[in-house]
């Protein structure tokens, strides 16, 4: 079941967790081939523990220190994090 928050006062539903498969289509190839072909041992380890999830929180402090990590890396644009952390969506949910 997704974590689903709602603004009250807007009646607006915000869908903050989602599959792993779904977060994994919010990279692009690109951005995919980067950190697979990375031999840094921090990128190694965030990978393993991304693959050890069925469900990915959105809001988990652990992943968004991951994207940072990313990005200090030059493994992703600064702009991505925001992207890729972004709401879900109901079909991300399946």
């Amino acid at each position: 079941m997704a974590l689903v928050k709602t603004n009250q006062e807007s009646k607006t539903i915000f869908i903050r967790e989602i599959t792993l498969a779904a977060f994994r289509t919010r990279f692009t190839f690109a951005e995919k081939i980067a950190i697979e072909s990375s031999t840094d041992a921090g990128i190694r380890v965030l990978e393993k523990d991304l693959a050890a999830r069925q469900i990915i929180r959105l809001d988990l402090k652990q992943l968004q220190d991951g994207l940072d990590y990313y990005i200090s890396k030059g493994l992703l644009a600064p702009e991505r994090k925001a992207e890729l952390l972004a709401n879900g969506t109901q079909d991300e949910t399946l």
